[in-house]
């Protein structure tokens, strides 16, 4: 790449990175004003929420082979078209657009979501680490600015909920102009071959490979956990006796502490061999933050809970990324195991906040809904050990078949 072409793809992913949070998590703040402008009920102002997720999972699997026939340029463009719209037809016009527009939205997102690490390992093979850095700590940034920014925007301004939620689409417009020049770029990749010639991408379905199911079930699992607690953190505060607007204080603390954790883990990766080590720390501060947030309950215990856990989160989002490009020996199969890992995961995160809620409904504590929080981290430690030893998909497979000779 020349200097030109690099400086135009950061930026592509810089911005493509703001839009890939912001337009849901500014909805939070406004649920409620939703609700009473289309008589909603709670289970369907709570979809709102959750059709986004549904939608990446539905839509991740497909995006590596419409990438494949048309590029990942095309692709991603109109993805964003896909966002704007979505941005626009779910402030413009009904309730029924309400609903249309937020899935819209969430397909856009999914292309995003998938097409982001493969490109991130086919233009920066050498620095995966650094731009996952680059790519999480700005998608995690504006999801804060997206949930902080709502009602400032609706009342403070006075532009009402729809205009607070449609001023993202002026984002998205940016953002497309700043993709144009990739618009001709990624049709039907290719990988250097070792006699310096050039072939297809490598064969075989990523969901025969056991790295790539490491990888999915920790992708998965730190989804389930971190949705699940952006559900329900402030609820739970508040039944231990703290006051609501503490319990707001501490779920903004909860997304702006990630962010050291988002932007150091993931340079760390390319310095070291494996990242098991990465996975151990980032585990450690996420379970000691859960026990205290178990057993906690004042503010003085609060406080460092959520903040360790907050670092936790931060490092497995990034790891659950970093994998993607790092587990994969090119772009190709790095969309495929994006695609895959992404699928299962904004699944999982999906059942995740309403399983949740049913057992605290069946069992009017939320110790239990935390002990299970706990287990999963255990489980996300054990996932992230294999997703996080030095072996590609391809190496592994090709491991495996020599065994099996």
């Amino acid at each position: 790449m020349t200097r030109k072409e690099k400086i135009l793809i950061i930026l592509g992913i810089v911005f493509l990175s703001f839009n890939l949070r912001a337009p849901i998590t500014a909805v939070g703040s406004l649920v409620d004003r939703i609700q009473s402008e289309y008589a909603l009920t709670s289970g369907m102002a709570g979809f709102i929420t959750t059709l986004p997720l549904l939608a990446f999972a539905a839509v991740s699997p497909f995006v590596a082979g419409v990438s494949r026939r048309f590029g990942y340029g095309k692709t991603m463009f109109a993805g964003l078209i896909l966002v704007l719209a979505g941005e626009l037809i779910r402030s413009y016009t009904n309730g029924v657009g309400l609903f249309l527009g937020t899935a819209f939205l969430g397909v856009g997102i999914a292309i995003g979501n998938v097409l982001i690490p493969s490109i991130i390992k086919l233009k920066f093979p050498q620095a995966v680490g650094r731009m996952t850095s680059i790519y999480t700590t700005c998608m995690c940034t504006f999801a804060a600015i997206g949930a902080g920014a709502s009602i400032p925007l609706a009342d403070g301004l006075k532009l009402g909920w729809k205009n607070s939620l449609a001023f993202w689409s002026l984002l998205a417009v940016v953002t497309l102009i700043l993709w144009f020049p990739q618009i001709k770029a990624g049709a039907r990749p290719a990988v250097k071959t070792t006699d310096g010639g050039v072939k297809e991408k490598f064969s075989g379905s990523v969901w025969k490979s056991p790295v790539a199911w490491w990888v999915t079930l920790f992708m998965g699992t730190q989804s389930l956990i971190f949705y699940s607690l952006v559900a329900w953190l402030p609820t739970i505060i508040v039944f231990k006796g703290m006051s609501g607007a503490f319990a707001g204080t501490m779920a903004l603390a909860f997304q702006l502490t990630a962010l050291p954790a988002t932007l150091i883990i993931p340079t760390l990766c390319d310095k070291l061999k494996n990242q098991r080590g990465l996975v151990f720390i980032t585990c450690f501060l996420y379970i000691s933050g859960m026990l205290l947030f178990l057993l906690g309950r004042s503010q003085v215990v609060m406080v460092p809970a959520v903040l360790l856990m907050a670092l936790g989160m931060g490092g497995s989002i990034s790891l659950s990324i970093a994998f993607i490009s790092l587990r994969s020996p090119n772009g190709a199969k790095a969309s495929e195991l994006s695609g895959m890992s992404q699928s299962a995961g904004y699944l999982f995160a999906a059942v995740g906040p309403i399983l949740l809620g049913i057992i605290y409904d069946v069992t009017q504590s939320w110790s239990i809904p935390i002990m299970i929080f706990a287990g999963m981290i255990l489980f996300l430690a054990f996932c992230g050990w294999h997703a996080g030893n030095d072996v590609t998909i391809e190496e592994q497979k090709t491991e495996l078949t020599a065994k099996g000779a």
